[in-house]
This record gives C-alpha cells, sequence and structure tokens, in this order.
C-alpha cells in the first residue's frame, strides 16, 4: 500500500535532520560509526513505525504548504525529546532553562553525557520551532490577515446577486413534512419488523440520515451500523440500509437487506473497512476526504459520495476538486470532476464548506478586514439547510442577517449549488424573519393545543411568498411522531398567522385562503406567482358548494364555459352565502395553470345589496277608494 511508502519517507526525513545536528553539532565527541549505525537503526524504525502508524490513523492529506508533510513535525518531536533524555540529564537542564544557542549548551554538558545525541535533540527541536510553529503562523498571517487576503477569501464562492425579490418558486407536491427526528423513529422502528433481531447487532445513528431524491421522490436513507467492535470483527458487511419518505408521514419506513443493499464499507468500520481509511489506502492522500454522505442510485444501489478537497490559501479556502463515488458494496472507486457528476448524486458541496464560505463573504465582500464596528458585515443564520424546490433541484439555504447578535430578520437568502462553487444572493428577500423568532411563532400558535415541539423548519416560496413549514411531532422515549404541519408568511411572524393543520394539503389550502384575505399578503394579491397579473371572468353558475377547512368558510364554484374550479374564501364576499346555481358571477384571479384556482375577488352581479326604501320608516298609508 501506498503508506508503506510515504512512512519510509516520512522516517527518512526524520533521520537526515537527527542526523544533520547529531554529525554537524556534536563533533566535539569522537566519531563512532558503529554508535552511529545503531543510534540510526533504532530511531529509523521507531520512526518508521511512528509515521506508519500516524499514516493510517490520521489520515493526514498531502495537500498545501510543504505538500502536508508537516505531519513529520510529531515524529520529529518526539525522536528529539527523546535523544534529549537518552543522552544525559544536563542536556535536559540545558534545554529547560532557555540556553540559547547550540555552542553554549555543547558548553555545560557534563562528561557523563552524549554530545552527538543532545546536538540532534537540539536541532530536532529547533526545526520543529522553525518549520511546524513559525513557518505556520507566518503562512497563516500572510494568506489570511490583511484586507487584501480577507478579500481572496471573500471572493471564493462564485457569488450573483439576485434582482428580482421572490425566490424561486417551490412544487407543494415535494415539502418535506418529516424531520430527522422522525425518520430515525421510524427506522428504528423497522429494524426489528423483519423478526430477524438486527438490532441486536446493528443499529441506525439518528445523524445518519441523509435527505435525498429517488426517483424524483424524497427520502431519508441510513446505513445499518455495527453496534460494536465484536459484531464488526465476525460481520464483513451490515445487511443494508433504511429509507423513510421525506414527503409523507404516514408511509411506512423501508428496511433494504437484499445483497445488493449490503454494506462493506462504512464510517466507523474497523481497520481498512473503514471509509475514508480504505479511500486514503487506496490512494487518495492527495487532498481532503469529507463529507462521506450515503446516496442511493434510481435503483436502489448504494454509494458513498466524499467531496475531495484541496486549500487555496495555505492551510485554509478548502475547493472542491474531484468527488469520489465508492460503491458501498463492492468497494470500487470512480473519481469525477464536479461538473460530471452522475445527475442521481444530489449534493457534492459540503455544508460546512458552504456556511465558511458565506461567514467570509459576509465578513468581508463589503467591509475591511479590520472592522471593529462590525458595519457592513453580515453573517449566515444558522447551518445550511438542504431544500429542494422540485424533487430533482436540491440546493443550501442559508438566510443572512446583520452581524448584530440582536437582529433577527434576514438581510437576504443565499440558494448555494449543491454540485458546484455556486451561489445566488436575493437582497431583496431582506426583512424575512429568522432565528428564534420563527420557532417561537410557530410554538405560540393557539391552534397548538397539544403543546406539540417544533422539531424543524424550513423554508419555501409558496404561492409567490417566503414561507416558513413547521413540522410539529410529539416526543416519546422512542423518538419523536409526526403530528401536525403549520405554514406562516416569513413577513408575518405571529402566533395568530400560523396556519396549523394535521395534513400539508389542509394547511395549505387554509394558508392559500389567509393570503387572499385582504392586507395578508404584500405581492398584489397574485399568490399564484404569475406574470400574467390578475384575470376577470363572467360567467352563470354551474355548481356550488361549501367546506369548512379549520375556521374559514371555503366556498368551490364552477362555471359555464370554464374547465377549473373557483374556489372563494367567505371573507371575500357577504353575497356568497346567498350564490346559486344559475346567477351570473365575475371572478377575479391570478391563473396558476392548476384545475383548482383561487380567486382574490368575487361579485354576484344579481344579488343588489342595498335599500329599497329606508330601513326602519313606517309605511305610509294610503286611502282605498271609496272611503
Amino acid at each position: 500500500m501506498i503508506i508503506f511508502l510515504l512512512a519510509l519517507i516520512g522516517a527518512l526525513i526524520v533521520m537526515a535532520i537527527l542526523s544533520i545536528g547529531r554529525l554537524s553539532f556534536g563533533r566535539q565527541d569522537r566519531f563512532d560509526s558503529r554508535k552511529f549505525g545503531s543510534w540510526f537503526l533504532a530511531y529509523f524504525i521507531f520512526n518508521y513505525v511512528f509515521c506508519l502508524a500516524i499514516l493510517y490513523f490520521g489520515l493526514p492529506a498531502l495537500t498545501g504548504p510543504f505538500w502536508g508533510w508537516q505531519w513529520v513535525a510529531w515524529p520529529l518531536f518526539i525522536s528529539s525529546i527523546v535523544n534529549l533524555f537518552t543522552s544525559g540529564v544536563t542536556g535536559v537542564n540545558a534545554l529547560a532553562t532557555g540556553i540559547g544557542t547550540l555552542s553554549n549548551a555543547r558548553r555545560s554538558l557534563s562528561a557523563t553525557g552524549s554530545r552527538r545525541g543532545i546536538a540532534a535533540g537540539l536541532f530536532g527541536l529547533l526545526m520543529v520551532a522553525l518549520l511546524g510553529v513559525v513557518a505556520t503562523v507566518f503562512i497563516t498571517i500572510f494568506t489570511t490577515w490583511f484586507d487584501v487576503n480577507a478579500k481572496a477569501l471573500a471572493a471564493i464562492p462564485n457569488v450573483r446577486t439576485e434582482t428580482t425579490a421572490s425566490l424561486p418558486q417551490t412544487d407543494p407536491n415535494h415539502i418535506v413534512l418529516v424531520s430527522e427526528s422522525v425518520a430515525s423513529y421510524k427506522g428504528q422502528q423497522v429494524l426489528g419488523s423483519t423478526g430477524q433481531n438486527l438490532g441486536s447487532a446493528y443499529n441506525i445513528d439518528p445523524a445518519s440520515y441523509s435527505l435525498q431524491s429517488i426517483n424524483h421522490h424524497l427520502y431519508y436513507v441510513a446505513q445499518l451500523s455495527y453496534n460494536n467492535f465484536f459484531v464488526n470483527l465476525s460481520h464483513p458487511t451490515t445487511p443494508g440500509f433504511v429509507m423513510v419518505d421525506a414527503e409523507d408521514p404516514q408511509q411506512p419506513p423501508q428496511l433494504h437487506t437484499e445483497p445488493q443493499a449490503a454494506i462493506k464499507y462504512l464510517p466507523g468500520a474497523i481497520f481498512n473497512q473503514d471509509l475514508l481509511r480504505y479511500v486514503y489506502l487506496s490512494g487518495y492522500t492527495y487532498g481532503n476526504l469529507v463529507d462521506p454522505t450515503l446516496e442511493l442510485d434510481d435503483s436502489l444501489h448504494p454509494y458513498w459520495t466524499i467531496s475531495l478537497m484541496q486549500p487555496s490559501r495555505g492551510y485554509t479556502g478548502n475547493t472542491l476538486s474531484e468527488v469520489l463515488l465508492v460503491n458501498a458494496n463492492t468497494g470500487e472507486i470512480k473519481k469525477y470532476a464536479p461538473q460530471n457528476v452522475p445527475a442521481w448524486v444530489d449534493r457534492v458541496m459540503p455544508s460546512e464548506t458552504v456556511s465558511q464560505y458565506l461567514q467570509w463573504w459576509g465578513l468581508y465582500s463589503n467591509a475591511p478586514w479590520f472592522n471593529p464596528s462590525g458595519a457592513g458585515q453580515q453573517s449566515p443564520s444558522g447551518s445550511p439547510e438542504l431544500l429542494y424546490n422540485n424533487a430533482d433541484q436540491p440546493v443550501w439555504l442559508l438566510p443572512m442577517t446583520s452581524a448584530s447578535a440582536n437582529d433577527n430578520s434576514s438581510t437576504g437568502i443565499f440558494l448555494f449549488d449543491t454540485h458546484k462553487n455556486q451561489a445566488t444572493f436575493y437582497a431583496k428577500t431582506a426583512g424575512l424573519g429568522i432565528g428564534d423568532n420563527v420557532q417561537s411563532t410557530f410554538q405560540s400558535t393557539r391552534a397548538n393545543i397539544r403543546n406539540y415541539k417544533v422539531a424543524s423548519v424550513q423554508l419555501y416560496q409558496i404561492y409567490n411568498t417566503p414561507t416558513w413549514v413547521a413540522i410539529y411531532v410529539q416526543t416519546t422515549s422512542s423518538g419523536d411522531i409526526f403530528q401536525a404541519v403549520g405554514l406562516v408568511n416569513a413577513r408575518e411572524l405571529n402566533g395568530g398567522n400560523v396556519q396549523f393543520e394535521s395534513s400539508l394539503s389542509a394547511a395549505l389550502a387554509d394558508y392559500q385562503q389567509w393570503l387572499l384575505q385582504p392586507g395578508n399578503t404584500d405581492n398584489g394579491g397574485n399568490i399564484s406567482g404569475s406574470t400574467k397579473g390578475p384575470q376577470t371572468v363572467t360567467g352563470k353558475v354551474q355548481r356550488i358548494s361549501s367546506i369548512t377547512q379549520g375556521s374559514n368558510t371555503v366556498y368551490y364554484l364552477k362555471l359555464d364555459d370554464q374547465g377549473t374550479i373557483f374556489t372563494a374564501n367567505l371573507n371575500l364576499s357577504p353575497k356568497l352565502p346567498l350564490v346559486q346555481p344559475g346567477d351570473t358571477v365575475t371572478v377575479t384571479f391570478s391563473n396558476n395553470g392548476g384545475s383548482v384556482i383561487n380567486v382574490s375577488a368575487i361579485d354576484d352581479t344579481d344579488i343588489t345589496i342595498g335599500a329599497v326604501g329606508t330601513p326602519g320608516a313606517t309605511p305610509t298609508r294610503t286611502a282605498l277608494p271609496g272611503r
């Protein structure tokens, strides 16, 4: 394997430095080739084993300053200390009291100590200090400090500012209604459903669930992991993985244990079965291996995606160099350029990298590096959320806010591409409620009479309105159980504005009707997102019926010569309860292309509201003829 060669090179580097110190600065002692050979062989074996252990367990990336070989400082440091201790107590005292030069150190040594051994130790420590400490500090300063470096860090993400005030429209059919905590509960329940007692040997880490699109539908996927070392030692693979429907909380989870689902390489396994160690030992030593994510292709074959990152500025500024796809069953590794990754792979830009990029952008793109006041700075609000506007277009969504800790509104919204280093900043979405205010708003709604916990919130663009969607759960000792969903306008965070229902369809209907009420939307009533603007149609009522949705009464109307059904909230007109088939009505709406359209205004022209006489007046008595 490649690490044997790397360990050999590392050991030779250490021995070369120690030998220079021993031969150059310890010349007052008579040179003994036999003694030198014994010393060299003993320290070489020690350093070779030490280097091999660092490479095997530490997996250092051979990239960046010193081509990544700075890890050699550790065996050099330990070897230097051992040389000092084994070469005489006086040498150690010389080092501890800070005697500055090797010549002074040599003069202070007792005759019982080995000047050559102590010289090797002192020279080794000097090299560790110069290369491992001083050089590292200077590299960090000259690549990240000062304004020119700060601007370079801020420019790493390719940011484009969008001029529109609207986020991309969300397909309501692919809204995530299952949180990670709910997925974990459902996955744990299915683990014992096969009768094989899989839970005695395997577990599912709650943090391992990854959201992804499979055959145009959203699922959470998590692998079965070993319970302990001994199970791992006796089983070469885990049985498979769990799939939890992320769009429908009522769907049962799926446990896949067929032969193609078996997973041989996974994080946390022992020895070479550990995923990152296996990839590293396969020759991928020239970059940082980050964000291993289990993804399924459309045939449900499990693969690990790993992002190979390389620093662009000293030790930092990681950029995506390659994407590795590892067959979780066979171990076959394929590398791709980021732009050539198969379409079924959902994400290769790590969440932590996106967060770091946008932190630099917020700090330095519109502000200087030294900026004690914080003026002009922005910062990410929380961690990136994986958002699917439809089942095949994932993005990282991250609201930005000002540098003030008291600010709970957005300065804009970032949508970061999950496949490449490209971000879009929606600056005109400033003013959206974010942070703890969102959680508190959902928790405080009166409809939540059972005090369900808010498990997660996500920001979507629904009916042309930025909308927070919350998942309400009941917490048990085994996990969270889905109970309800809530929607609220991100610009109108108020517990009274939350549309709370047990199903998404009912919550969407409530929310659509709420937006149509006067004063509840800032988009001119165009909640469909249509660019054509409001349309008006007049026709005869063919059928009409009403239903109750939450606290709202909604009327469904079918007009002659119209292929759609119109819905209208009772608040739109007091005439609605009086409308009958055959009446002529005029409706105003924005066409969303669907079969059911909410109207923003309605009038029954056959019903006239207005007094014929003065209400409450006494009728005038008219005398009958002949009286």
